[in-house]
């Protein structure tokens, strides 16, 4: 009987420039509108640091290493997405285990920080850990535009970020508190 041995690896993008393409193709099927194709031009091999760009890849003997995952880690604000079809197989947990040790022994990160955006994911990031934050500040250009607009929240945007944001709306206090969201936060020290 011959198996296969499959591996999981987290790899910054910049020092995997042949996967950059099955990136973006990754990130358009979760967010159709977004400028994946920035990838192209940030995460190049002088790219080092924060922020930067995480792919999780699945290696099996004999075939092409094949992207399932990827996260943008900003100072504050990851975005993280599973490919479709991989969904509901323990990948999102593997991806969070590796990036929590990548953040922690790589970046030297003491904490995670997630938005959740609906009630059905609280959930899964309490089972991973991580406990609700009241007040978390985001200072970070959405520069894959992910979201269908750059938002701000009643912050100076510096002007060599502002050509990110163009067509972006700046949303007041109230309009935010209307929007449902939580934030959670990890730490990668606590036992």
């Amino acid at each position: 009987m011959y198996t296969t041995m499959t591996s999981y690896t987290l790899e910054p993008l910049h020092s995997r420039q042949d996967l950059i393409e099955d990136t973006v193709r990754l990130l358009k099927e979760e967010w159709p509108m977004c400028l994946a194709e920035r990838l192209q031009v940030v995460e190049t091999p002088k790219c080092t640091g924060l922020p930067c760009s995480l792919v999780l890849i699945e290696t099996r003997e004999g075939a092409k290493s094949e992207v399932l995952g990827h996260v943008r880690i900003v100072q504050v604000h990851p975005q993280l997405a599973i490919k479709r079809s991989r969904r509901n197989q323990g990948l999102g947990r593997k991806l969070h285990e590796l990036i929590e040790d990548y953040a922690k022994n790589c970046l030297g990160s003491r904490y995670l920080h997630v938005s959740v955006r609906s009630e059905s994911n609280e959930e899964y990031y309490r089972c991973l850990g991580f406990e609700e934050c009241k007040q978390v500040t985001v200072i970070a250009p959405n520069v894959l535009r992910t979201f269908p607009h750059a938002r701000w929240s009643c912050q100076m945007i510096p002007d060599e970020w502002k050509f990110l944001y163009e067509g972006g709306e700046i949303v007041t206090k109230e309009e935010e508190d209307k929007e449902w969201i939580r934030r959670y936060v990890k730490d990668l020290y606590k036992a």
